[in-house]
């Protein structure tokens, strides 16, 4: 063993030490030793009782300063590892330089379906295939070899600290061998949650339903969803093939923050279903989302008609809702935000005064957003080739279809689909900026563009006043929906047309606002949709805080008149309803939003005094729950200005 990979496992650095064991081998075979390395090390996590195993986050030991990272590869604390070596941070601060990421995120779901019939064994075996000697080959060999080394130890750990029989000899067989029961699908959906990084559960009711024998496992599936949330990941995706565990799934959510589960509806969803799901929402859940189906899978259609119609039906929405394909694509995450608003504050103080028209103005913007999307689009490719070259993803290569037999790592093009996946921030704000602009000084002539200018860098009340009273998007205005309709168009259609790069199939868009609404806003000064300096953007699709005055119904249907379809990524709805909503009310509000093209549609059902109060009181409303921008959280955790932005939401009453 060289001297380096020594001082790292001295020091109790095992993912380091692979990494240095073979430095004379390619990147993708040095992660694959890193990996195993780590899992052959990795102490068995400590079972507390639970029915899955590993359990509430104690996969990844905090002791180590390098460890796994599902989006990034690898994971490092700088200042824990200098503290046990400067001489090993130097060393790896070198390797460092070269392979790092670059910027963007990575989500995926593994193909459990296939994981839960075959058996890792058959991967092995698929893996042994290939060429003899071939780093590809030997690497992930070794990462195989790590994963069986971990779960021997834990099953020998589990023996000594008295789990149950049943749990062992579930581990006994999965996930190498195929999963024989519903309670062993389980368990191997589980440990392969975790062995690939603790993202995304994928398609749940789907991938077990071959094992159900008439079990009722719905407290085993809320100790899942309770690991996912351990875990601060993300999503679940259930239906459109409603089975007896779809019902399972959907009664372990109720009072969860995570995963968000992601029920696709259809029209033949059973009453069963919805009225489930409404009353977890009634009582507070924010769970579950509602998620067009057919919709989903006709954008999915027109823009990929040669994805055979069986791959679109694994659609499953990863990290907050980035379209994924289980176990069939390598789907960017957020990869890197386009931030509208900003663009518009520059352009509109350095171009309004010289505008002869609204058509003039609203040219020029819409032709600068077209060419700062394909400036981010290709910051992104660079960042997309950059990773293929130096920062692989073992796990995920041997959990996705197709990089085996193509011999290439998950990030270089192995898996069956790549697409990039980025949002925008502030897009609602730019719409109603312009529709105010177009109102007060183009129109109306209220103010000259300079007179404009100078009141709102002041926030002139006077001004502040009439910007609320314009034309805006969710109102059910025709006039104002059409402008939004257009700038929409404008900007999505770059996403359609960019070449893709060399290790890119696609680039997709997502309009979802995560917790960037927040940041994004802090560095822009006020707009003139009304938003004061330093405010958060817009929060998903939905009309601006405040403006939805005409209720729910106009507000969707200003939403459904938009080119939901371009962005293939989802675009996101947060809607906030009182508590007299009643169920049959908000189906018929999903079912027709949905009707008129509406994608997707996720509600917290909450009043403003209980908002407020949770403010004053958070001690007494810890389990609160409440939409953010893409995912749910607890409204306590939520940073103020965010909390505020939730109370800023029109709550719509029913017959309000």
């Amino acid at each position: 063993m060289n001297q380096i990979a020594a001082l790292f496992y001295d020091i109790g650095e095992p993912f380091a030490a692979g990494l240095f064991e073979k430095p004379e081998k390619g990147y993708f075979y040095r992660f694959c030793l890193g990996y195993a390395r780590y899992f052959e090390a990795l102490r068995p996590a400590e079972w507390k009782g639970e029915q899955l195993y590993p359990a509430l986050n104690r996969f990844y030991d905090p002791a180590y300063a390098v460890r796994p990272q599902f989006a990034v590869s690898y994971d490092i604390d700088w200042k824990r590892l200098e503290g046990k070596s400067a001489e090993a941070a130097a060393h790896l601060r070198g390797f460092y330089d070269i392979c790092h990421n670059p910027g963007g995120w990575t989500h995926a779901a593994p193909n459990y379906r296939r994981i839960l019939k075959e058996g890792l064994s058959s991967y092995r075996a698929r893996v042994m295939a290939r060429p003899e000697g071939e780093e590809f080959r030997e690497g992930l060999l070794a990462l195989i070899a790590g994963i069986e080394s971990y779960i021997c130890r834990s099953i020998e750990y589990l023996r000594s600290a008295g789990a149950p029989e049943r749990l062992i000899r579930a581990l006994e067989r999965v996930p190498f061998e195929p999963a024989a029961t519903y309670y062993e699908g389980l368990v191997a959906w589980n440990i392969i949650f975790y062995f690939d990084g603790a993202d995304n559960l994928g398609c749940l009711d789907s991938g077990l339903i071959d094992l159900y024998a008439g079990e009722d496992y719905t407290e085993i599936i809320g100790e899942l969803y309770a690991n996912l949330d351990a875990a601060e990941t993300w999503s679940v995706t259930v239906g459109p093939d409603y089975n007896p565990i779809t019902l399972q799934a959907l009664r372990a959510i109720r009072g969860r923050r995570r995963p968000l589960l992601e029920l696709m509806v259809t029209e033949n969803m059973p009453d069963e279903l919805w009225e489930m799901a409404i009353d977890h929402l009634q009582a507070g859940s924010s769970n579950p989302a509602f998620y067009n189906a057919d919709g989903i899978y006709a954008m999915l259609r027109k823009r990929f008609p040669h994805i055979p119609e069986e791959e679109i039906r694994l659609f499953c929405g990863c990290g907050c809702t980035e379209t994924n394909l289980q176990g069939l694509t390598r789907a960017g995450g957020t990869d890197e935000n386009v931030p509208l608003l900003k663009i518009f504050e520059k352009y509109m103080h350095e171009e309004l005064t010289s505008a002869g028209s609204f058509e003039q103005f609203y040219g020029g913007f819409c032709e600068l957003s077209r060419k700062e999307t394909n400036a981010v689009l290709d910051r992104i490719t660079g960042c997309y080739e950059y990773m293929a070259r130096y920062l692989p993803n073992p796990p995920r290569t041997l959990f996705n279809d197709d990089c085996i037999e193509k011999g290439l790592d998950f990030n270089a093009g192995g898996a069956r689909y790549t697409w990039t996946q980025n949002p925008h921030s502030g897009l609602i704000n730019v719409i109603d900026s312009l529709l105010a602009i177009r109102e007060l000084v183009f129109r109306k002539k209220k103010f000259t563009p300079e007179q404009f200018l100078e009141k709102l860098t002041k926030e002139d009340p006077t001004l502040f006043a009439l910007l609320r009273q314009c034309p805006c998007y969710g109102i059910g205005n025709d006039d104002a929906d059409s402008l939004a309709a257009d700038y929409m168009t404008c900007v999505y259609s770059v996403y359609h047309e960019k070449q893709p790069g060399a290790f890119i199939d696609a680039h997709l868009l997502t309009e979802h606002q995560f917790l960037r609404y927040e940041s994004e806003g802090s560095m822009v000064g006020p707009t003139p949709d009304g938003r004061r300096r330093g405010e958060p953007t817009c929060d998903s699709i939905a009309s601006i805080r405040g403006k939805a005055v005409k209720g729910p119904t106009a507000m969707l249907s200003s939403a459904g008149k938009m080119p939901q379809n371009m962005a293939d990524g989802i675009s996101v709805l947060n809607l906030t309803l009182g508590k007299n909503f009643a169920g049959k009310a908000l189906r018929a509000l999903v079912e027709t939003y949905f009707g008129m093209g509406g994608i997707q549609l996720q509600v917290t059902v909450t009043s403003v005094e209980e908002l407020r109060d949770a403010v004053a009181h958070p001690e007494l409303h810890q389990d609160m729950i409440v939409r953010v921008g893409g995912y749910s959280d607890y409204f306590v955790k939520l940073s103020p200005a965010l909390q505020q932005t939730v109370i800023e939401r029109n709550i719509h009453e029913l017959g309000g």
